[in-house]
C-alpha cells in the first residue's frame, strides 16, 4: 500500500502542478510567451518544494526512529515501537536491532520482508550464521556466498518471494480498477472537460500501475528463482 500510495503522489506531482499554474495564470488573464515562461518556472518551483519536503521530512522521521531505538529498553519495547513505526525503513532497522540483541528465525523472516537494501542482509546472514544449529552453519555460508555473487554489486535486493507476489497483486488489482472506474465514468458521463479529464488520469495511472505490475511480477519471478539458493 505504501508503494502504491507513493506512486499516486508522484504522479500527481505530474497532474496537479500544471493544472494549478494554468489555472492562476487563466484567472489573472496572463498569456503569450510571459504566461509560458511563469508557468514553466511555476511547475518546476511548485515540484522542486513537494519534493524538498517529502525528503526532509523521511530524513526527519528515520532520525528519530533510531532515537526511539535508543532509548528502547527492551525486545517487548522494540517491537510495540516498529508496530508504530510506518516506513518499511523504521521497521528493517528496528528489526535490526532486535536481531542484534536476540537472534529468531521469525525476527529474520521479517527483516527479509521489510528490507530489500543489499546491505542489510549482512545481518540476516550473519545471524543464522552465528545462531544456526552446527550442521547448518556451512549451508547458510553457501547461501551468503551466493547472495554476493549475485548481488554484492547492486543496491537493492527483493528477495521476500510471498511479498512480492502479494506487491504484484495489489499492482494488478490497482490497474484494473483504475480502467473500471474510468471507463465506467466515461460512458455515463456528459461534461466533456470531466471525460478529457479522466481520460488524462486514466492514461497516466494506468500506465504507472501496470508498469509497476510488470516490475513486481519480475521481482517474484527472480526471488522464486533466488529462494533455493539464496
Amino acid at each position: 500500500m505504501r508503494s502504491v500510495i507513493k506512486l499516486i503522489g508522484l504522479l500527481a506531482l505530474f497532474i496537479f502542478p500544471p493544472l494549478l499554474v494554468n489555472y492562476f495564470l487563466i484567472s489573472m488573464d496572463i498569456n503569450g510567451n510571459t504566461a509560458m515562461i511563469i508557468s514553466q518556472f511555476g511547475v518546476i518551483g511548485i515540484s522542486l518544494a513537494i519534493i524538498l519536503i517529502y525528503l526532509k521530512g523521511k530524513k526527519a522521521y528515520e532520525a528519530k526512529t533510531l532515537m526511539l531505538i535508543d532509548q528502547a529498553r527492551d525486545i517487548e519495547a522494540l517491537k510495540t515501537l516498529r508496530d508504530k513505526r510506518i516506513s518499511y525503513d523504521s521497521k528493517a532497522a528496528i528489526t535490526m536491532e532486535i536481531l542484534l540483541r536476540d537472534f529468531s528465525e521469525d525476527e529474520a523472516a521479517k527483516l527479509k520482508k521489510y528490507t530489500n537494501k543489499v546491505a542489510d542482509m549482512d545481518h540476516y546472514y550473519a545471524g543464522y550464521i552465528k545462531n544456526a544449529d552446527p550442521s547448518l552453519r556451512e549451508e547458510y555460508k553457501i547461501r551468503r556466498d551466493n547472495f554476493n555473487k549475485k548481488y554484492k554489486h547492486k543496491r537493492w535486493a527483493y528477495l521476500d518471494l510471498r511479498e512480492n507476489i502479494k506487491m504484484s497483486l495489489k499492482w494488478m488489482v490497482g490497474f484494473f480498477v483504475i480502467l473500471t472506474l474510468a471507463g465506467l465514468i466515461q460512458k455515463y458521463n456528459t461534461n466533456k472537460d470531466l471525460y478529457v479529464m479522466v481520460y488524462m488520469v486514466q492514461m497516466v495511472l494506468g500506465t504507472g500501475f501496470l508498469i509497476n505490475t510488470i516490475i513486481w511480477l519480475s521481482r517474484s519471478l527472480k526471488s522464486y528463482w533466488d529462494k533455493d539458493f539464496l
